[in-house]
């Protein structure tokens, strides 16, 4: 399944600013409301061993690609995760997504096996876009919370409690040492292609700028200068 093209700006937030910020987005005159309960999102990030995605990341590449598995709820339930690659090109992004469940609960469970089988249960464009010689790098997990707009044009997420788990030096599931990735909120501003305008004018009135943020990228410095 292919996403539609969508710009997306993110704000990091200050814990000491989160109810100002929250107070703007209810009173905005696009009127937002909680979309959905609030849940907790765990994503396993792949990558090569010298990190090339987190390299395009950090030297801003116009033209890059993420790739990670998502999945919702309790961390060591990955059986309705999904494959995402992440494309980004041109300050626009769009997801491409399979079905690939994990079972994290095996009693020999290894990540060189889970990747084996989920290459294997993709179809052909799937495993086009996964190539060889990715490797799971890291979980990170945190809670989010959904809001629209009346006009459902604009959607705004909120994360928190963001933490990450390492991957890189074990075949086995680390998800016993979290590593805090510190005590702020992340807002995503998110409008399909086509209203430019309409978010172009939200992000105006917002108290706080946005600026270049990426979860993966912050958790690999995390566990680079824990």
């Amino acid at each position: 399944m292919t996403e539609p093209l969508r710009f997306e700006v993110k704000i990091p937030i200050p814990a000491a600013q989160m109810q100002k910020v929250l107070l703007w987005l209810k009173t905005n005159p696009l009127l937002f409301s909680q979309q959905y309960n609030q849940r907790s999102i765990n994503s396993l990030y792949l990558d090569s061993c010298g990190l090339a995605r987190y390299e395009e990341n950090l030297n801003g590449i116009s033209e890059r690609k993420k790739v990670r598995l998502r999945w919702y709820g309790d961390v060591q339930d990955a059986s309705t995760a999904k494959l995402e690659f992440k494309l980004r090109k041109s300050g626009k992004g769009k997801k491409i997504l399979f079905k690939a469940p994990l079972n994290l609960t095996s009693e020999n469970f290894s990540w060189r096996t889970a990747l084996h089988d989920c290459y294997s249960q993709l179809p052909d464009k799937g495993q086009i876009y996964l190539g060889n010689g990715i490797m799971p790098i890291l979980i990170c997990r945190y809670q989010r919370e959904y809001f629209i707009s009346a006009c459902q044009k604009i959607r705004a997420t909120i994360d928190s409690e963001i933490e990450v788990f390492d991957q890189r030096y074990s075949d086995r599931l680390n998800i016993s040492k979290p590593q805090s990735l510190g005590h702020y909120y992340l807002l995503e501003l998110k409008a399909n292609e086509g209203f430019e305008n309409e978010l172009s004018d939200l992000i105006a009135s917002c108290p706080l700028r946005p600026s270049r943020h990426s979860k993966y990228v912050n958790s690999i410095r995390k566990l680079i200068w824990k």
